[in-house]
């Protein structure tokens, strides 16, 4: 098993590529060997007394990321409780993925240098037991953005035909935050649109699967039959700002208010920057700025989708 994780993390690299020389200082930080220095440690310790011990010690690893940062408190601690005991059958995966981690990594960044020749590390990127939060993507902490990786929840969606779409994906998120930033819902759309339409272009031929768009269910499937319904729902929501708004498009969790599966924002996102990328590059898409993306977003809406009827 540790041998074919290894091999998923690394497989989608060009051999000709060569990793970050030995003993050089690598771009990211690991926190997964202490979490499981911890885990095993307090293996029989009493579930209250390991989740304080717990919230104690890693108050100082990667500080605010194992914070509540606006939970509520029984959850997180439940969610803490969960993630520990659940730890024991995972384990060898999670420690696989930290293993391959700094060497895919390393040769993943040349990949997005060949696509965008300015791309380079510009916030801290952190590799962490996220218990079950994410396989990647950006956080704020107190102010500063990290680009997060959870070898746990890598461990369990991630082989080796999507590792490599995942990195492309969450390092092109890195990349664009530079010419990109907007808080209203369509721009959440775009943002996850046009990662995942630069992973399909990336990895020509590369399947829903590959792109993360068969998550939590097929969403293509889910969505075709309804299309205009759902992208004409994106529509009437595009300049919210609320996070009730913004939950059922993006998170996995909904409470079928919407009639669509979570995530359904990524494939109506991709959607939009599939039409709008249309004969244009990929660096010339990542550099549109928001007052250069909002008419050809709201165009790439007219021209997917008749929402006459619900204006």
């Amino acid at each position: 098993m540790i041998r074919f994780l290894v091999a998923a993390m690394l497989a989608f690299l060009p051999i000709s590529v060569a990793a970050q020389p030995a003993g050089e200082e690598q771009p990211f930080t690991s926190h997964v060997a202490e979490f499981d220095r911890f885990a095993v440690e307090t293996a029989t310790t009493e579930r209250a007394e390991r989740v304080a011990l717990f919230r104690a010690r890693f108050a100082d690893v990667f500080p605010g990321f194992y914070a509540l940062r606006g939970r509520d408190e029984a959850r997180h601690e439940a969610r803490i409780a969960q993630a520990l005991e659940a730890y024991p059958r995972l384990r060898e995966r999670i420690l696989a993925v930290d293993a391959a981690f700094a060497e895919s990594f390393a040769t993943g960044l040349p990949r997005m240098q060949a696509v965008f020749p300015d791309f380079g590390v510009t916030m801290p990127v952190h590799l962490v037991q996220s218990m079950g939060e994410m396989d990647g993507g950006t956080r704020t902490i107190d102010g500063t953005t990290y680009l997060i990786f959870g070898a746990d929840m890598i461990a369990q969606l991630h082989d080796a035909d999507t590792v490599g779409p995942l990195l492309d994906h969450e390092l092109f998120h890195m990349y664009h935050k530079r010419f990109f930033s907007c808080e209203p819902l369509w721009c959440s759309a775009w943002r996850e649109g046009l990662a995942t339409y630069v992973a399909e272009r990336m990895n020509p031929g590369a399947t829903d699967r590959q792109l993360l768009l068969h998550l939590p269910v097929s969403l293509r499937e889910a969505v075709d039959p309804r299309f205009d319904e759902a992208m004409c729902l994106l529509a009437a929501k595009r300049n919210s700002e609320e996070d009730a708004d913004y939950a059922p498009f993006f998170y996995f969790s909904t409470d079928g208010a919407t009639g669509f599966p979570g995530r359904f924002g990524y494939y109506l996102g991709y959607r939009i920057a599939r039409q709008v990328g249309e004969g244009m590059s990929l660096e010339a898409l990542a550099k549109l700025t928001p007052e250069q993306v909002r008419p050809r977003f709201d165009r790439a809406i007219t021209e997917l989708a008749d929402c006459s009827g619900t204006e």
